[in-house]
């Protein structure tokens, strides 16, 4: 077997495993320290770029193909999100609102790594803050979702549009509990979920192209602290950490391009789980607890947004991929958008609470 043949291989097992450098890197790199001497970028004319360029199209085929031929949700599931609606968004709302106040007292704005002194600075904490107290205790969650659209455009403009893009799940968040508050007759409550997975899923590819896949050296610096390239370990010692940085950032840019799309969002979900805890266990299994719990709760956005798409489902056909190709045949249930109606079991009438 050649090399590139072997790196194939290689990647393709990758998809199966999760990785464990799916941290965000920019939380536990210093950009302007980082040593960029030796460290190529990729290009287009890499044999190993071009082969995860034909894994990335397969998985979105195979996703398409999935999406139309996967059986509906069971009906248990059915039945306990009809029953459980009210607790589960209560349970987002909180995880979001925690996170929200956690890096207000850090010190930080929207990510643990964006930080701002100064008056400017400790008046957005000040509104971070506010915003979480508001999620947790479940009071006047409308005006929280306005203020967070407010804090994530301030975070834009001082530390810039790419940055915010990378985060762009916060704003998918705010707009989740706008439009979800909506009076119950309101069709903007039906663009709720959808708004909040392509949100997510942009961000998630920007994470990928400039941590990763733009910028290896952030990740390789990453790697050379953290020997987390465990392939290595598996004996594929040709699986270099340059390799490693490429496959982590193009399954990322996977996760993100399938929920934009709309495809097979429950799948998509549980596998980003799969990658969100492993990184979260790394830290704890080498004993650096303050680095996991900062990955724990920078993180609780993704969880909670994932508690929602797995059992909720992203949105029925709203915001996604022509639904003439890829939804159920003819002869199917209709997409299982019975899970993700904006109705509530709960009888709330579109107030503040969700």
């Amino acid at each position: 077997m050649n090399k590139e043949a072997q790196q194939f291989a290689v990647a393709a097992v990758l998809l199966i495993f999760p990785s464990l450098v799916d941290a965000h890197i920019k939380w536990f790199v210093d950009e302007t320290t980082v040593d960029r001497v030796g460290i190529t970028h990729f290009s287009l004319m890499d044999p190993v770029v071009l082969v995860w360029i034909g894994v990335i199209l397969s998985c979105i085929v195979a996703a398409a193909v999935l999406e139309r031929f996967l059986p509906q949700p069971l009906e248990s599931l059915v039945a306990f999100v009809q029953v459980h609606r009210q607790k589960i968004l209560r349970l987002f709302q909180i995880m979001v609102g925690l996170t929200l106040l956690l890096t207000a007292v850090r010190g930080a704005i929207i990510a643990p790594h964006l930080k701002e002194e100064g008056q400017l600075g400790l008046l957005l904490r000040f509104v971070e803050g506010g915003i979480g107290v508001l999620l947790i205790a479940n009071i006047a969650v409308r005006l929280g979702g306005a203020l967070l659209v407010a804090l994530y455009a301030a975070s834009a403009g001082l530390f810039g549009f790419i940055s915010s893009l990378e985060y762009f799940n916060f704003l998918g968040v705010a707009l989740f509990l706008l439009f979800n508050s909506a009076p119950a007759d309101s069709q903007a409550r039906e663009y709720a979920l959808p708004l909040l997975r392509v949100h997510t899923g942009i961000a998630l590819s920007v994470l990928a192209w400039t941590e990763k896949l733009h910028a290896p050296h952030l990740a390789m610096s990453f790697l050379k602290n953290n020997k987390v390239n465990f392939m290595q370990t598996l004996g594929f010692d040709l699986f270099s950490d340059r390799l490693f940085v490429l496959s982590a950032g193009c399954t990322e840019l996977v996760f993100g391009i399938i929920f934009v799309l709309g495809l097979i969002t429950r799948l998509n979900t549980l596998a980003l789980v799969g990658f969100l805890v492993s990184s979260n266990l790394y830290f704890f299994m080498v004993g650096k607890t303050d680095e996991a719990f900062l990955e724990l709760s920078g993180h609780l956005p993704l969880i909670a947004i994932s508690i929602l798409f797995v059992m909720l489902g992203g949105g029925g056909d709203r915001l996604r991929l022509q639904r003439r190709f890829f939804s159920k045949g003819a002869t199917g249930k209709p997409h299982a958008a019975c899970l993700s109606s904006t109705s509530d079991s709960g009888g709330n009438s579109g107030g503040s609470h969700v």
